[in-house]
């Protein structure tokens, strides 16, 4: 008999168990749409005021992703221990990009001028390698779910 990994020891098995499966997908949706909402472009867009400063759009930036992780955080009972990691890590490097464009900025400064270096962050692939994540999640719910 086949030595079965640790990994599809704990995840049971979708074949036969309809109601999990649909958890399975529904988690994956989840996931995936929480990425797409972290995402620079889509979270600047949908959190920036044209009168906010630097520190407002950091502070509402921060929080949304916070609440957004929160909302989400009980799917990963339904998806590989890969693909939550690929979470985290997606939510890290988002945080870490902001964090590093606040830094060289004043507090005071206009919003605007930290809308624009996470534009321009995003431009730059070495920094902001983000598209890597959705696809990461998708290989891996095709094999959890097959």
């Amino acid at each position: 008999m086949e030595k079965m990994t640790r990994e599809q020891q704990q995840q049971p098995s979708v074949s036969g168990n309809p109601q999990l499966f649909a958890f399975k997908i529904q988690a994956y949706e989840r996931i995936l749409l929480y990425t797409e909402r972290i995402e620079l472009e889509s979270l600047v867009m949908r959190t920036f005021l044209p009168d906010m400063t630097v520190q407002q759009l950091q502070g509402a930036l921060l929080k949304a992703i916070r609440e957004e992780f929160e909302h989400n955080t009980t799917q990963q009972l339904y998806v590989t221990e890969l693909t939550w990691e690929c979470v985290k890590a997606a939510r890290t490097l988002i945080l870490s990009v902001i964090a590093q464009a606040y830094k060289e900025l004043s507090p005071a400064d206009s919003g605007m001028q930290l809308a624009q270096m996470l534009f321009a962050a995003i431009q730059d692939k070495e920094i902001y390698n983000f598209a890597k994540f959705p696809l990461v999640i998708k290989r891996e719910m095709a094999q959890d779910l097959s």
